[in-house]
């Protein structure tokens, strides 16, 4: 499933939280695919180690294993990565189905800066690379949560943003078709309105237009087009010196008897005795 965010949101959300916490963040959508990060480059660090390509199958395996377990708890996941780094995982979920993850990293629970670099130089012996700043950030557990938890409030609710604008987008495109719908009722109305012809001016399907109409109004298509067939026959009662089966032609009612009758049912009065009161 793909992932919907506002990419320039996201982008200074993403650039916001670095200047915050100095940690970096990635955004993979629910295949483990990178979509977004912020920076755009991993730390000195990683870059460095990465240029190995046993260690780059190592950084894989260890950032699929991380995958694979915050999938499994569908919750955040601090973990170690094969260089010694803390990195978490954590999902991105809507309506309960994770639908992505974010990883915040590179960094260490190493306070000692001595002892970090040399753990960094064990490394970079052991594999033959080479790198005189690393700039690793240090964070505890309890920042390292934070964090986390932090950035998941900011996606939460970038998620229910794009929600509200999906679902505000969808009701102005049901009230354009229903506004549509209505404006070929009543230019039609003497004619005998056929539903497909409906759905070819409004562009949308009869199970769709059926919906729209029942939640809109209240009721079906065929009782809207009764009910305003009625109201504008009542009208012409009153206000024209059209004969009353001119009248009930004219509101698209072919059989005159049934015309009297549905009148009548409707406003408890024939229309005869209506255009005489």
């Amino acid at each position: 499933m793909k992932i919907k965010l506002d990419t320039l949101n996201l982008y200074e959300t993403l650039k916001y939280f670095y200047m915050l916490t100095g940690v970096r963040t990635v955004i993979f959508d629910s295949e483990f695919k990178e979509i977004f990060s912020y920076p755009e480059t991993a730390c000195n660090f990683c870059s460095v180690i990465r240029t190995n390509p046993d260690l780059m199958e190592k950084c894989r395996k260890s950032d699929l294993a991380a995958f694979e377990k915050c999938k499994d708890m569908e919750n955040i996941f601090v973990y170690k990565c094969h260089a010694g780094l803390v990195e978490a995982v954590m999902p991105i979920k809507n309506e309960n189905r994770i639908i992505g993850y974010i990883m915040l990293g590179q960094i260490t629970d190493i306070k000692d800066k001595a002892e970090l670099r040399r753990l960094e130089t064990e490394i970079f012996e052991k594999y033959g690379v080479e790198c005189n700043t690393t700039e690793i950030k240090y964070k505890n557990k309890n920042q390292i949560l934070a964090a986390s938890k932090l950035l998941e409030i900011c996606t939460d609710y970038m998620l229910l943003k794009e929600m509200i604008g999906a679902e505000r987008d969808m009701k102005r495109a049901e009230s354009r078709i229903l506004s549509l719908a209505k404006e070929y009722i009543l230019e039609h109305l003497s004619d005998q309105i056929n539903i497909y012809d409906l759905c070819d001016y409004t562009k949308t399907n009869r199970t769709k237009l059926y919906e729209i109409f029942k939640s809109e109004c209240g009721y079906g298509i065929a009782s809207y087009i009764k009910d305003l067939r009625l109201s504008e026959a009542k009208r012409l009662l009153r206000e024209s010196k059209l004969s009353v089966s001119e009248i009930s032609t004219r509101v698209g009612f072919t059989d005159y008897n049934y015309f009297s009758r549905v009148y009548k049912n409707r406003f408890k009065i024939s229309p005869h005795k209506d255009r005489e009161q």
